[in-house]
């Protein structure tokens, strides 16, 4: 028999437990005898008592002052009868068939053989009022509808009876084909899949979608084993995209349910009676082509391609201008591809996006094919596939500008072109038009005063700007186009809008440490700003150091310095690169420049949102020299884009030669004064420049 579990509800007992043993009962004055209602159960008493199918509860009623005492169960219950235990597995022949519904016994064990909410009865009568106060309920006797003078308890316990936990499931294929239904009543037999039915999916394409339905046993989890599958889930629907080919079995789905007793809790698995077929995806391309932003031409999974080309699209490129061809390819595990173009720069090409020069006239010819490839994929065998790339092109000879303007030591500006200049008119200068700016707040229209072509290249044209220039200047040259410069056949240089000239600056960045000044380091402590070679003043207040290292946003590399403050009225610390060689230490984030002139420039961030106009300080100082040779300079950050990079360039200059110069960052003042501030600032450079008077 199971273990009680004794809860008992009493009235006035103790007092009673206090009247001798001895004393016979029959001289205890009525008015003494102790009446109180009480009982034990073999689970673990709560409102709605829980147990498993097939299994009992002992039920025991150990009332004082009884006059009459029934159990009642219902037509499904049984009362049991004989010596049995909870580990006989089949309760049947200890039924007591005899006893029917109801039962006078004091001790009652009542089966259990169907799911569900069940109902014990409890039915006692007394000859004075019995009021019992519980922990949860208050019971209180009520006067016997037809017998004057007794009082009624009568009790109900609730039984939820669990049923074995019996799986269920359907499968889904791309989420539309139901290719598998399991209901929890089927059987399935694991030895056996002879009648099982096939999915045939293709790996990487094709989704099985299984979805855990099963409701029998009020289950609280589920853990699917897809073995063949290599997955596990315990979601009750998820989805899985077979990732290699072959034949095998879907695996199982385990149903488990976490009871409040291990009694209670049950886990049942059951085979998933589907087998898989999983073939290679055929690779199927997909590309574009274009010409600048322009597409010209888009190839989709299902086009035709003419077998004539004459009905092929055709276009029309200038010598040395470029395509690019661009693989799209999503079906078939595709992971390489090689472009094989025809009269093209190199031939063939690896990228995803491949960048084409056509440099040479050529007369209308195909342009290639493109081999998509799956090579390596883990389970799924290699394959190729080639398609032609339906396209006509056609190169003409063109005067165009194809590098970069370059200013020269000798202060000349040089480009190269696409084909040999023969001849250059008197008015090429005045096509030209040069505008040049200097961070000292120089700004001028210049003219070019020479156009020459250049003695070792007939496709290098030189121009010589009309008035000085520095190595500190900004310069950007355009191009009208109207015929002052032509090829030996008379066609003339087409024209190209304002370019940045490429200064003529050889000179090295200064800051020693281009992994500190970067804040590429990382480190602990705010008072180092979190990065190596940093130093942010104001010692134990910690509200006050606003500058700290950041992943968020970087220009260079994989970091950046951040300044976020909730409140810029609040003056907050100053930062400073460490060079502390001399100490003995291996901080070098500093210069040990000449005295001279500097080109001074870092990238800032300012995000979206945030108005930042002025107040930034970047200076520089020196302990090493007197007065520690301090300087600050105010960038110009009025006009700078919100959310994105912006490169400010600074003129600065230095009487003595640097031992530790140290970079010192500080916001003094910001512009607006009030409300919340953040930005981010890196890649910081300090190269010898020749400073404009």
């Amino acid at each position: 028999m199971k273990k009680f579990n004794y809860i008992y509800l009493l009235l006035g007992f103790f007092a009673t437990m206090f009247i001798s043993c001895e004393k016979d009962l029959d001289q205890i004055p009525d008015d003494q005898k102790a009446r109180a209602i009480s009982w034990a159960l073999s689970e673990e008493h709560k409102d709605t008592l829980e147990i498993s199918i097939d299994d009992y509860i002992s039920f025991m009623d150990v009332s004082q002052g009884l006059l009459f005492h029934e159990w009642t169960i219902e037509d499904s219950s049984s009362f049991l009868s004989g010596d049995f235990s909870k580990n006989d597995l089949d309760l049947t022949p200890f039924i007591d068939a005899g006893k029917g519904k109801k039962s006078e016994d004091l001790t009652v064990h009542v089966y259990f053989p169907e799911a569900g909410i069940h109902k014990v009865r409890l039915y006692n009568t007394f000859d004075k009022k019995v009021i019992h106060n519980g922990l949860n309920h208050k019971m209180e006797a009520v006067p016997h509808a037809t017998n004057p003078g007794i009082w009624v308890i009568d009790t109900a316990f609730h039984v939820e009876v669990y049923a074995d936990v019996e799986p269920a499931l359907y499968v889904l294929k791309n989420n539309i084909d139901t290719v598998l239904v399991v209901p929890h009543s089927q059987i399935v037999d694991g030895n056996d899949d002879s009648d099982w039915p096939t999915v045939d999916l293709i790996a990487g394409e094709d989704v099985l979608t299984f979805v855990d339905t099963t409701s029998v046993g009020k289950p609280t989890d589920t853990e699917w084993t897809l073995s063949y599958l290599d997955t596990i889930s315990k979601n009750r629907i998820f989805e899985v995209t077979p990732a290699k080919t072959g034949t095998g079995r879907a695996g199982a789905l385990k149903s488990i349910r976490q009871g409040s007793t291990q009694a209670l809790s049950q886990n049942v698995q059951k085979t998933i009676p589907l087998k898989l077929n999983i073939v290679a995806p055929e690779i199927r391309p997909q590309y574009e082509v274009y010409k600048g932003d322009d597409l010209l031409f888009a190839y989709n999974d299902g086009d035709d391609i003419p077998s004539d080309n004459s009905k092929w699209e055709s276009i029309s490129l200038k010598i040395n201008e470029t395509l690019r061809f661009v693989d799209n390819t999503e079906r078939g595990l595709a992971n390489a591809r090689t472009w094989k173009l025809l009269n093209s720069e190199f031939g063939e090409y690896t990228d995803e996006a491949a960048d084409v020069v056509y440099s040479s006239v050529q007369m209308p010819f195909e342009a290639g094919t493109i081999v998509v490839q799956r090579s390596g994929v883990a389970g799924v065998p290699d394959e190729n596939k080639e398609i032609k790339i339906p396209l006509m092109i056609n190169v003409d000879e063109a005067l165009l500008k194809t590098s970069a303007i370059q200013q020269l030591p000798s202060r000349l500006v040089s480009f190269e072109t696409s084909v040999a200049v023969g001849n250059i008119l008197s008015s090429a200068a005045g096509e030209f038009t040069v505008n040049i700016t200097n961070p000292n707040g120089y700004a001028s229209t210049a003219s070019i005063s020479n156009v020459a072509i250049d003695a070792a290249s007939n496709n290098v044209i030189n121009l010589t700007i009309a008035e000085t220039t520095y190595n500190s200047d900004q310069i950007t040259i355009s191009y009208a186009g109207t015929g002052g410069i032509t090829t030996s056949t008379g066609m003339g240089m087409e024209a190209f809008e304002a370019e940045n000239v490429v200064m003529d600056i050889t000179s090295v960045n200064e800051f020693e440490n281009a992994d500190m000044i970067s804040v590429e380091i990382e480190a602990a402590g705010l008072g180092n700003a979190f990065a190596d070679g940093w130093y942010q003043d104001g010692g134990q207040d910690s509200e006050i150091k606003k500058w700290a290292r950041s992943t968020d946003f970087a220009s260079d590399r994989t970091a950046s310095m951040s300044y976020k403050s909730d409140d810029r009225t609040v003056q907050a610390s100053t930062l400073f690169s460490i060079h502390n060689e001399h100490t003995g230490k291996d901080w070098n984030n500093g210069m040990k420049n000449p005295a001279g002139d500097y080109l001074f420039t870092f990238d800032i961030y300012i995000p979206e949102g945030v108005d930042f106009t002025g107040g930034l300080i970047t200076g520089f100082q020196d302990t090493s020299l007197p007065n520690g040779d301090k300087i600050d300079y105010t960038p110009n950050i009025s006009a700078v884009a919100k959310g994105q990079w912006v490169t400010i360039t600074q003129i600065v200059s230095f009487d003595l030669a640097g031992g530790r110069r140290q970079l010192v960052l500080k916001v003094i003042d910001p512009v607006p004064s009030t409300g919340a501030l953040e930005f981010y600032v890196d890649n910081f450079n300090c190269k010898a420049i020749e400073a404009r008077p």
